[in-house]
């Protein structure tokens, strides 16, 4: 048996969904092919024909990645995805054949999944998570990736999977300039929250600040201990003084804010307030409710979706923030 990592879409975003109703899917339009008894000729020739306007290594990148996951992969091997919201890796086994979707759904093929464990992305070395940033939609795990999987859940590796070397597999991993950039902009985000979840408690207070002064505002720390469910004040003035006044928490932990946690902070509001909660072990779906139906507008932002407002406006941030998250802008050709 073999271990495959395969991404869920651009940014995750169908991750939820596979977890939730255990499959894994691609979704290459191939015009109904049978790619589960499709030779790779086959797939080749429809390829060619659908995708004529994308470049030949393009071209065979699709070719490669469509053609293992209708007839390479098997019953019984194992998948990975990232969860890049919860920064979780899920490790699951294949238990179906390659399936044609219907024309009006989102998928193309898909195959069933049973979803059995979680490995934290904290939980792997440097060397892992960077063999786990593949480029390409469906690739081979490395024995060294796999090992540190295996070793976080406590579990030696299975005799009867096999990894197969990258020379190996070189050819079906070939991708064009677009999925590249895009993909190196994904693994970038994953380094960086790599970085803010290693800042203590009071620095990620002070990188909090540092984004919302890179947003224009001014900001004022409460000071820790007794701040009755603020740790920052952010307004035109400063001091708190001027509309829109931005009353920030932050939570800098492993574990979900919920509901309570949430009431508590609303209940702190004035009339006149915004609040803000960021929390980097995310929320559960009762305080994403409880913030949905406050009677004061509050944005929850988790790490994923801090960390992309915190690049969007790094340009613009001061030495101090700098000095926090050092980062290097990286120019891409147009």
């Amino acid at each position: 048996m073999s271990a495959w990592l395969i991404r869920a879409g651009r940014g995750a975003r169908y991750a939820a969904d596979w977890f939730a109703h255990g499959y894994v899917a691609i979704y290459w339009l191939l015009d109904g092919l049978d790619l589960g008894h499709a030779s790779r000729e086959q797939v080749k020739e429809c390829v060619d024909r659908l995708y004529a306007d994308k470049s030949p290594q393009a071209r065979a990148m699709i070719v490669g990645q469509t053609y293992r996951f209708g007839s390479v992969m098997s019953c019984g091997d194992t998948v990975v995805t990232y969860d890049p919201a919860r920064r979780q890796y899920h490790i699951g086994i294949l238990t179906g054949d390659c399936m044609t979707v219907r024309a009006d759904a989102d998928a193309c093929y898909t195959r069933e999944v049973r979803w059995e464990h979680i490995v934290p992305r904290d939980a792997l070395s440097d060397t892992s998570r960077n063999s786990l940033g593949t480029i390409a939609t469906l690739s081979l795990i490395n024995e060294d990736a796999y090992a540190d999987l295996a070793h976080s859940l406590k579990e030696e590796r299975s005799p009867d999977v096999i990894i197969e070397s990258d020379a190996a597999s070189s050819a079906d991993d070939m991708t064009d300039d677009e999925e590249i950039r895009m993909v190196t902009e994904e693994e970038a985000l994953e380094k960086i929250k790599d970085r803010i979840h290693a800042l203590d408690w009071d620095d990620m207070e002070r990188l909090v600040a540092g984004m919302l002064r890179a947003m224009g505002y001014r900001t004022m720390m409460t000071g820790s201990g007794g701040d009755q469910g603020r740790d920052i004040i952010a307004s035109p003035d400063g001091l708190g003084l001027s509309s829109p006044r931005i009353v920030v928490e932050v939570k800098h932990r492993k574990e979900s804010m919920g509901a309570p946690a949430l009431r508590s902070f609303i209940a702190g509001l004035r009339d006149a307030d915004r609040g803000l909660y960021v929390s980097t072990g995310g929320f559960t779906k009762e305080a994403l409710y409880e913030a949905e139906r406050a009677r004061i507008p509050v944005t929850l932002l988790d790490l994923d979706q801090f960390t992309r407002v915190l690049v969007d406006n790094y340009e613009n941030a001061d030495t101090q923030t700098r000095t926090l998250l050092p980062l290097t802008h990286i120019y891409w050709p147009a």
